[in-house]
C-alpha cells in the first residue's frame, strides 16, 4: 500500500471532548471491533494502561490502525488533560490532519482546544473540528459554531450540520447537498487553494460536486479550508458522514511527505534512504520498550538495520507491527508515510530520527517546559536499587517528565507539568515496583550581607603531640548584587605565612558553600584577609581552613545578613473571564504585574513573582480557571526576602551554622 492510500490523524482536544470514544465508534463503523466499548467500563482501544482504566481518562497517545474501503487509517486518540500535552503534540509529528475535538458548550471553546489548534497549524498539519455534546440542553447550534469560527478562524466552514440541539439532535445533513449560506462558504474556502478551480467559480458562479469533492485534500492541506462536523459519538449520529469523509477527502501521507521533502525537511532531500522518526515510547513488561515509528521515506523492512543516533551503530528494527490499541500485530515491512511499533530496543528516545545510512539525528518537538517539581526519596534498599534505570524509562516514555540531581540543595528532583502528571508517572513507578517519598524541593535560597563587618578566629587544640593552631582576622565586604565574591590578601610581615593564605580561602569558600544563617550559599562578598598568626610547629593547612570558614561565621552573622530568593519572570494566559481572580491571587502570592496582552477572549499577564510562591502553581491555576489557565516561567534574579519572612524560611531550612 502506498502512501497515497495512508491517512493518518490524530484527535486534540480536552479531556470531555470524547475524542476517545468517537475513535472507538469509527473503529466499530469500519468494521474492526464488533462490540463497542465504554470509557466508563475501560473497555475502550485506546485507554489500556491500568491507570487509564482507573481514572476513566487517556492518559497515554493510543493508535488504532484501521483497513478503510479507500485505504488506510491510523488514528492517534491523544490525552485530553493539559498535564499529558507531550503526546498531543508528538503525536502531531506522526500525523498529517489534526482533527480538534470541541465539546459545545455556552462558555466556548476551551483554551487547551485553542492552543492545540494553533500548534497543528504552526506544523504544517491540515485541520478539522469536530463538534461534541450537542445532546446537551439551552444549546444553539448557529451560536455553538459562530464561537468556534470566531476562535478558530473564518476558514473552519461547516461541511455537516445537526438538526437540532438537545433531545432534538437525531441526525447530520451534509452543508454541500443542501445550499445555502453555509455551501456558500464552504465553496469560497475550498476554491482559495486552487487558482484554476477560483477562475471557473467567478466566471460560472458555481462548480460541481466532482470538482469540489476532488479539491478537498489539497485545499485542507494548504490551510484554506477546515471542515467541521457535527458528531454525537455515544450515539453514534455523525460518525459514518465524518468517517467517510476522513478516508476519502482528507490529505494523504503522500502529500505531507512530499511537502516536507520540498523543504528539505527531516530527511536532508528525498534521497534513496530510510527514515522513520520515534513520536511516542511505552514500556511493556513482556516486550520490554515499544517504541512507534512514523515512516518518513524509504520502505522499513522487518528486521532491517537503521543507524542510532545516540551511538551512531546500526539497530536491528525488531517486531515491526501495526498497532490496534494494545495489541500489535506483525508486519513483513512499512511504507513510507505509516505508523509502525518496533519492540525491545531500549536506547530509543522521542524525537529520534533513524535512517538506513549516514548520520541519524533528533527532532525538538515543540514541547512545554515542566515547572512542577517533587524531590524524591527511595523508600527501601530495593527501590534504591531500581530507581534510576526506571526513571530513566519514564523519561523516554515522556519528554515533559525530566530528573536531575541537584548540587545545590542535594536532592533528586523530577519534574512534571503538573502535580497529577507527576502523581500519575510517579505511580507508575510504583507500579514497577519503585516507591518514593515525595515532598516539595528545597528553593535555592542564597546569602549575603548588607553592611561591613570584621571576622577573628583561633583555631587552636592539643591532644598531646602535635597540636592545631592558626588565628586568622577577616574584613567582609558587601559586594554588588549578582558580582559574585571576591577575596583579597592584605596580609602584610609575614604574620601569615604564605603557604597558608590558599587554605583560608579554601576554607572560606566551603563555609560560603555550606551556608551560614540558612544552609544556603553565600554570594555577593568581598573578603579581605588581613592579619593573623600562626604557630612554627603546629600550624598547618587544616588549622587555616578552619580558621577561615570560623572567620567567615563570625564576620558573617555581625553584617546583618539577608537570605536572598530567586524571583521568576512569568507569562500567565486566561481567559478574560477569570483575570480579576488569577491577579487578586498574584497579589496574594507576592507577585508584581508588569503588563499584560489581550488577545480575543484570552489574557497574558506578565509578573514577576517569587519561586517560592509558585512550586504548586500549576495545580492551583488551573484549579482557579477550571482547566483554561496556562503558564510559563523563567528565572529573572534574585532579591531579598521580606524581612518579617526570612525567620520563617531559616527554621524551615531545617539548617544551623556549620560547626567545624
Amino acid at each position: 500500500m502506498s502512501a497515497t492510500d495512508i491517512h493518518n490523524i490524530t484527535f486534540l482536544g480536552s479531556s470531555d471532548a470524547g475524542k476517545t470514544t468517537l475513535v472507538e465508534k469509527i473503529a466499530h463503523h469500519f468494521g474492526a471491533l464488533d462490540r463497542i466499548g465504554t470509557v466508563e467500563d475501560g473497555t475502550t482501544l485506546c485507554d489500556f494502561l491500568p491507570e487509564e482504566k482507573e481514572k476513566r481518562h487517556s492518559l497515554s497517545a493510543a493508535v488504532v490502525h484501521l483497513e478503510a474501503p479507500h485505504g488506510k487509517l491510523n488514528l492517534i486518540d491523544t490525552p485530553g488533560y493539559p498535564d499529558f500535552v507531550a503526546d498531543a503534540i508528538t503525536s502531531m509529528g506522526a500525523a498529517g490532519t489534526a482533527v480538534v475535538v470541541v465539546p459545545a458548550k455556552e462558555t466556548g471553546v476551551p483554551f487547551h482546544a485553542l492552543h492545540l489548534w494553533e500548534k497543528a497549524g504552526v506544523l504544517g498539519l491540515a485541520r478539522a473540528v469536530v463538534v461534541t455534546r450537542l445532546d446537551s440542553d439551552n444549546l444553539e447550534l448557529d451560536v455553538v459554531i459562530d464561537n468556534i469560527r470566531e476562535v478558530f478562524g473564518q476558514r473552519v466552514v461547516p461541511f455537516t450540520l445537526a438538526n437540532g440541539t438537545g433531545d432534538a439532535f437525531s441526525e447530520v445533513h451534509v452543508v454541500e447537498q443542501e445550499g445555502g449560506e453555509h455551501r456558500e462558504h464552504l465553496v469560497d474556502a475550498v476554491v482559495e487553494a486552487n487558482d484554476s478551480l477560483m477562475e471557473k467559480y467567478l466566471e460560472e458562479g458555481d462548480i460541481s460536486h466532482q470538482e469540489l469533492e476532488a479539491a478537498f485534500p489539497v485545499a485542507m492541506a494548504k490551510g484554506t479550508f477546515a471542515p467541521l462536523f457535527c458528531v454525537d459519538p455515544v450515539r453514534g449520529i455523525g460518525v459514518q458522514e465524518f468517517g467517510d469523509f476522513m478516508v476519502r477527502d482528507f490529505p494523504d501521507a503522500a502529500m505531507q511527505l512530499a511537502a516536507m521533502h520540498s523543504d528539505n525537511i527531516e530527511s536532508g532531500g528525498a534521497d534513496e534512504r530510510t527514515v522513520a522518526r520515534v513520536w511516542k515510547v511505552l514500556t511493556d513488561k513482556h516486550l520490554g520498550q515499544i517504541s512507534y515509528l512514523r515512516i518518513l521515506q524509504g520502505t522499513l523492512k522487518s528486521g532491517d538495520p537503521l543507524i542510532d543516533p545516540h551511538e551512531g551503530k546500526q539497530v536491528k528494527m525488531n517486531g515491526l507491527s501495526t498497532i490496534f490499541g494494545e495489541k500489535l500485530e506483525g508486519v513483513s515491512k512499512a511504507e513510507p508515510g505509516d505508523i509502525v511499533a518496533v519492540s525491545r530496543i531500549e536506547d530509543l528516545c522521542v524525537g529520534d530520527v533513524l535512517v538506513s545510512s549516514g548520520e541519524g539525528h533528533f527532532h525538538q518537538f515543540p514541547l512545554p517546559t515542566p515547572y512542577t517539581a517533587y524531590a524524591i526519596v527511595p523508600k527501601d534498599r530495593s527501590a534504591e536499587q531500581k530507581i534510576g534505570q526506571e526513571l530513566h524509562k519514564l523519561e523516554r516514555e515522556d519528554p515533559c517528565f525530566k530528573v536531575h540531581y541537584d548540587e545545590v540543595t542535594h536532592e533528586t528532583i523530577v519534574e512534571g507539568l503538573s502535580e497529577l502528571h507527576l502523581k500519575a508517572l510517579l505511580s507508575r513507578l510504583q507500579n514497577r515496583g519503585v516507591e518514593v517519598d515525595t515532598r516539595l524541593p528545597r528553593i535555592a535560597y542564597k546569602e549575603t550581607i548588607t553592611t561591613p563587618s570584621e571576622g577573628h578566629h583561633r583555631h587552636k587544640k592539643q591532644t598531646g603531640g602535635k597540636g592545631q593552631f592558626a588565628e586568622c582576622y577577616i574584613r567582609l565586604i558587601p559586594a554588588e548584587r549578582g558580582s559574585g565574591y571576591e577575596f583579597l590578601d592584605k596580609v602584610v610581615g609575614g604574620a601569615i605565612p604564605r603557604q597558608f593564605i590558599p587554605a583560608v580561602e579554601k576554607g572560606i569558600e566551603e563555609q560560603m558553600m555550606k551556608g551560614i544563617i540558612a544552609g544556603s550559599h553565600v554570594v555577593d562578598l568581598k573578603v579581605e584577609l588581613y592579619d593573623g598568626k600562626f604557630h612554627a610547629v603546629d600550624s598547618d593547612e587544616h588549622s587555616f581552613r578552619a580558621a577561615g570558614a570560623r572567620a567567615l561565621v563570625d564576620g558573617f552573622t555581625k553584617a546583618n545578613p539577608i537570605l536572598l530568593e530567586p524571583i521568576m519572570k512569568v507569562d500567565i494566559t486566561v481567559p478574560s473571564r477569570y483575570f480579576g481572580d488569577v491577579s487578586g491571587d498574584l497579589n496574594s502570592r507576592r507577585g508584581q504585574i508588569l503588563g499584560m496582552e489581550a488577545s480575543g477572549d484570552f489574557q497574558t499577564i506578565q509578573a514577576e513573582v517569587p519561586l517560592a510562591e509558585l512550586q504548586t502553581y500549576a495545580t492551583q491555576l488551573r484549579a482557579m480557571t477550571h482547566g483554561e489557565g496556562h503558564f510559563r516561567m523563567e528565572q529573572a534574579r534574585y532579591a531579598e526576602v521580606p524581612s518579617h519572612l526570612q525567620a520563617d524560611i531559616m527554621a524551615a531550612q531545617g539548617e544551623e551554622v556549620v560547626q567545624s
